[in-house]
């Protein structure tokens, strides 16, 4: 990106709008500047859409707090869930749901962490694996989201064979 003719950049210029007390010289040289005072009224006018939508409030999705409420409670067996059962050399193997939950997190926070997202729930419904995720900004979260889930249905498919439940991934959140 190009200086301002008074040899300040437009980033410059998206950080002082961001904290305008960070660095008092370039408030000084703001306030004298019709340069910066042109570019900061463009930017003024571009974000102003920004700054609606940020306090524009959102619906909660249907299902989340269902899910999010799952997520916390999700370590603890349910009463009479059923187990999960696989054919392994030299039989079938039952395995507790919780124990296919405990599976299903570490596996999806080894996962996730290398894509830049943090595993904020994981449960086990009608034999799908929900997984919370929140991503950090500026990383692809969509995309990292996808990854996470086709990664993840690959390994529970390693790890539990027919077993592995379907794979869901929902992003919650995107953090700073």
């Amino acid at each position: 990106m190009s200086p301002l003719p008074c040899g300040r950049s437009a980033d410059e210029l998206v950080a002082y709008l961001a904290d305008r007390d960070d660095d008092p010289a370039l408030a000084r040289h703001v306030d004298g500047c019709p340069d910066c005072a042109a570019e900061l009224a463009e930017l003024e006018r571009r974000w102003s859409a920004v700054r609606e939508t940020a306090v524009t409030p959102v619906p909660t999705p249907p299902g989340l707090v269902n899910r999010v409420l799952a997520a916390v409670h999700g370590v603890r067996p349910r009463l009479g869930g059923t187990p999960v059962e696989f054919g392994q050399e030299g039989g079938r193997v039952r395995v507790s749901e919780r124990a296919v939950l405990a599976v299903c997190r570490q596996l999806a926070v080894d996962a996730a962490t290398p894509l830049g997202l943090h595993v904020r729930g994981t449960a086990v419904e009608d034999g799908q694996l929900q997984v919370l995720v929140t991503a950090k900004y500026p990383s692809p979260a969509i995309t990292a989201a996808d990854d996470l889930r086709t990664t993840l249905a690959r390994e529970l498919l390693t790890h539990l064979g027919d077993a592995a439940p379907v794979v869901h991934v929902h992003l919650i959140d995107i953090a700073p």
